[in-house]
């Protein structure tokens, strides 16, 4: 739970998983929409991926990442029991 508060303490990673939540992106696209650097982005990614909050699957030479429903509703879940 400790490591999911640290993930999301930030604006731009609750911004890149709620975009996630929605479809899979590459780091490219999310620095798009965030107008933020790639390295920047690709920072944050790793930082949710340790969480285990996003995964990423490697196509060519782009990594598509997506929200980890599963480890999401499981947090929810713990957070209050109710919500699912």
């Amino acid at each position: 739970l400790l490591e999911f508060f640290k993930a999301m303490a930030n604006e731009s990673r609750m911004r890149i998983v709620g975009l996630l939540a929605e479809r899979e992106r590459t780091g490219q696209e999310l620095a798009g929409l965030l107008d933020l650097k790639e390295p920047t982005v690709s920072h944050h990614l790793k930082v949710l991926r340790e969480a285990g909050l996003v995964e990423g699957t490697k196509l060519g030479t782009n990594v598509y990442y997506r929200a980890n429903r599963d480890a999401l509703g499981a947090l929810c879940r713990v957070i209050d029991p109710s919500c699912c």
